[in-house]
């Protein structure tokens, strides 16, 4: 009984599929004329407003009944990121939920950084990035930025023809041989420069679609990356040599030729030999910067000038000592070395006090393989290896660390700078947190609270007796997305050395005098997007007025110029502008044909 009702059933769903659709459908001439745009155009991460779009866009992009009938502004929306945010138990998750609201809502995303900086910094950048990077292949979900591997040598333009956007102005590239105070990261840096490119969009006002992520994956010497099966890059020990050095320069070629000559090509996280030679080939002939040498310098210097203006002791007369002779520390004392030079010191004068000290002690003379960078920093002086030995020796008042290696700036040193200055300058560059020289409680702790602080990592303010001390981060995010704005906006042939003195002491202007009172350094990380803008202004006009510009002739106003070249953080409409067409005149009739004359009959 029960067979026989299923027949009509049986015979019906065992015709074709095709001929069935075509028995039920039916001809709707009227839904057949319109025309619809992709839904998945709408809903792409750059166009989609999700419940901000109005009513009538939605009706007329055809996407009205795919979402609730509310309508959000982008207040209301901002609100639901910042719920969807805290509620995630950990810094990962957070940072997970906005990796899938930048891939969603991509002006949501960057709007709600720019407004909770402080709280979204240390989420997309230090030091969560630093688990970003670990943890990369297990997290990975889509692509959107361009992996370069040793493999694709010869092809790279090809590649480069993939990318998803049109108008690339800014590159951001690593090869991960030194990243953060992690190391070798191989493929894995691919989410440092994805850090780094987020915040030239949030800091800089810069547009997301005109910026490229890259990873140049030449393999990786790290064993623990090369046996985890949830590791993303070639399988092959690191590439070095000429075959390295090639692929760079075919990057650099490919790079100009399909984007043009000024576009913007950051170095990041290169392993100091590599980040210095590069450097060294392409300054001059590229539109190029290394952050990590040239970001870095920007920042120290502009910190040491306000130690200048808080103490009152000139540079000049100031001793510092650097711990640690890697990019970072290169960096800020060559521009220190550059700044006296400029105010009149000869370069002799210039250096002579400045020390570094590296795994074999402070630099001398005496000292193997010393980096090209470092030497005209070379003491004639008895090789010393013992940090302590050397505070007491030169008793330096400016105190900078960029070793990797925590706690290296431990309650002997730091009482010992204390005992030697009323106040003394410390800088615990490295990242992330954990690989800090120090914290800022032990600095503030055992200094009386008389330190003039600035770290590489974000630190909770500190109470000593009943006074609250709010420790300034010396974050490079203060520096390069202005820089990378100014590069791109006023379209620079190259970067020269003094472009970045111009951004040291604009970054250092940008500290209001009340906070130099107190004894803070850097303006605060909340005002980073106003400090991006300034930066970026005062390094234009310098690129402008110094012939290192490519647009002619230079605008009149380089600060509305700049302005004008901002990315928007505000929903705007989504339809094509209308405009009404007065009415036209009705076409004239067609003349009628003359009918053909009748043959006359006979």
């Amino acid at each position: 009984m029960e067979f026989r009702r299923m027949q009509p059933l049986l015979r019906l769903t065992s015709r074709p599929l095709l001929s069935f659709c075509r028995q039920i459908s039916v001809y709707d001439d009227e839904m057949d004329q319109i025309m619809r745009p992709s839904w998945h155009v709408v809903m792409n991460g750059k166009y989609n407003k999700g419940l901000a779009f109005t009513v009538n866009e939605r009706q007329r992009l055809g996407i009205m009944g795919l979402m609730p009938c509310s309508v959000r502004t982008m207040d209301d929306q901002m609100n639901a990121a910042h719920a969807n945010f805290e509620a995630r138990p950990s810094d990962i998750g957070r940072f997970t939920y906005l990796s899938a609201l930048h891939n969603r809502h991509r002006r949501l995303y960057y709007r709600f950084i720019k407004e909770n900086i402080e709280r979204a910094l240390p989420i997309v950048y230090t030091p969560t990035v630093g688990d970003v990077v670990s943890t990369y292949g297990l997290n990975f979900q889509q692509a959107i930025s361009l992996f370069i591997s040793i493999h694709d040598k010869g092809h790279i333009r090809d590649l480069m023809h993939n990318w998803v956007d049109e108008g690339v102005k800014a590159i951001c590239v690593t090869d991960g041989g030194r990243v953060l105070g992690l190391g070798d990261m191989g493929a894995n840096a691919m989410g440092i420069s994805l850090g780094k490119m987020i915040l030239y969009t949030a800091l800089g006002s810069i547009p997301p679609s005109t910026l490229m992520p890259v990873c140049l994956d030449v393999g990786t010497d790290n064993q623990a990356l090369l046996q985890d099966p949830l590791y993303v890059g070639a399988r092959i020990p690191r590439v070095t040599g000429p075959e390295y050095e090639e692929l760079v320069d075919e990057f650099m070629q490919s790079a100009v030729k399909c984007f043009g000559h000024s576009t913007f090509i950051h170095f990041e996280d290169f392993a100091t030999p590599n980040a210095l030679k590069f450097l060294d080939k392409y300054q001059h002939k590229y539109c190029c910067f290394n952050d990590d040498i040239q970001g870095t310098g920007a920042t120290g210097l502009a910190a040491f000038i306000n130690v200048e203006r808080i103490t009152g002791r000139k540079l000049e007369d100031t001793t510092f000592l650097f711990v640690g002779a890697g990019s970072a520390a290169l960096g800020i004392a060559n521009m220190l070395a550059m700044e006296l030079e400029v105010r009149g010191l000869p370069v002799e004068e210039a250096t002579k006090n400045i020390y570094l000290m590296d795994l074999n002690g402070v630099l001398t003379y005496e000292s193997p393989n010393p980096p090209e960078l470092g030497k005209i920093f070379m003491k004639r002086m008895e090789p010393m290896k013992d940090l302590m030995a050397v505070l007491e020796k030169l008793k330096p008042s400016v105190l900078v660390g960029a070793t990797g290696v925590a706690g290296i700036f431990n309650e002997e040193v730091l009482k010992t700078m204390a005992k030697n200055h009323e106040r003394p300058a410390v800088f615990p560059l490295s990242n992330p947190t954990s690989n800090s020289e120090c914290t800022a409680e032990q600095a503030f702790t055992h200094t009386e609270g008389r330190v003039l602080f600035g770290s590489g990592s974000p630190f909770p303010p500190v109470v000593i007796n009943g006074k609250r001390y709010v420790p300034a981060q010396a974050n490079n995010c203060l520096t390069f997305p202005g820089i990378a704005l100014a590069a791109i906006t006023a379209k620079a042939r190259y970067l020269p050395n003094a472009v970045f003195s111009v951004v040291s002491h604009e970054l250092a202007r940008s500290t209001p005098q009340e906070l130099l009172d107190e004894g803070t350094l850097f303006p605060p990380i909340k005002d980073a997007n106003t400090v991006a803008f300034n930066v970026g202004v005062a390094m234009s006009q310098y690129l402008f007025d110094n012939g290192l510009s490519s647009i002619y002739p230079k605008p009149d106003d380089v600060c509305a110029f700049v302005k004008s070249r901002l990315y928007k953080f505000e929903y705007r409409n989504s339809l094509p502008t209308t405009w009404k067409y007065p009415k036209e005149p009705p076409a004239p009739k067609a003349r009628p044909k003359p009918r053909p004359k009748k043959k006359a009959t006979k």
